[in-house]
């Protein structure tokens, strides 16, 4: 993302951070993110080094740690995002296992740890050059790549291309991208993954991708 970008998105996530603290701790994970969770069980997470790339609060890292996982690094171009998932991982005595950076992970991406899982929830949608974001976080991932991000539907796919004038009328910056759901899935399997798991809520595709061996 360009200087203009980030800070756009900065801002616009700024104001989202406590309305999402506020429900993860209420109700929990959201239905696309269990679907993600159950996938990345599925896969194996048992002894699992986590990447989550766009964070949040770190409502979906911080459930897998409670699990079987054994550490996490998050992710996340908002400053009071980062700031939430500092303070939910020490409420929750995770601060020992959790590590967190603040900024692109596309332009930081050199510096970020490998893992054996990397989750990117609803993150695809937020760049608009999705290849490169693809072709860095698959390269950090040693096993299980787990992804949600916009589904394959006419209304889905009108509603994302038409929020950038919404935005814009109240002056926001920021906008959502959205790319077809077969282009996402080419560039993740040519980066030497197979799809293992599948799931839908009405606007948001959820898949779990395993790394193939190397002959």
């Amino acid at each position: 993302m360009n200087c203009c970008c980030l800070e756009a998105t900065n801002k616009f996530f700024n104001t989202q951070a406590r309305r999402s603290e506020k429900y993860f701790k209420k109700k929990g994970l959201r239905k696309e993110q269990r679907h993600l969770a159950d996938g990345i069980r599925q896969s194996g997470m048992q002894e699992a080094e986590i990447l989550e790339i766009g964070c949040g609060v770190g409502g979906l890292h911080l459930s897998l740690l409670k699990e079987s996982a054994t550490k996490a690094t998050g992710f996340d171009i908002s400053e009071k995002m980062i700031a939430t998932a500092r303070q939910l991982s020490a409420e929750m005595g995770l601060q020992d296992r959790t590590h967190y950076r603040h900024g692109d992970f596309v332009t930081m991406h050199e510096n970020a740890p490998a893992a054996d899982v990397t989750i990117l929830d609803k993150v695809i949608c937020c760049y608009e050059n999705a290849p490169e974001l693809i072709a860095h976080s698959t390269a950090k991932t040693r096993r299980i790549y787990a992804v949600s991000y916009p589904r394959q539907n006419p209304i889905v796919k009108l509603v994302f291309r038409s929020t950038k004038f919404v935005l814009k009328f109240f002056r926001q910056a920021f906008h959502p991208y959205y790319h077809e759901p077969k282009q996402i899935q080419k560039w993740i399997t040519e980066a030497g993954f197979a799809k293992v798991y599948e799931k839908e809520t009405m606007v948001w595709l959820v898949q779990v991708f395993r790394r193939m061996p190397t002959s």
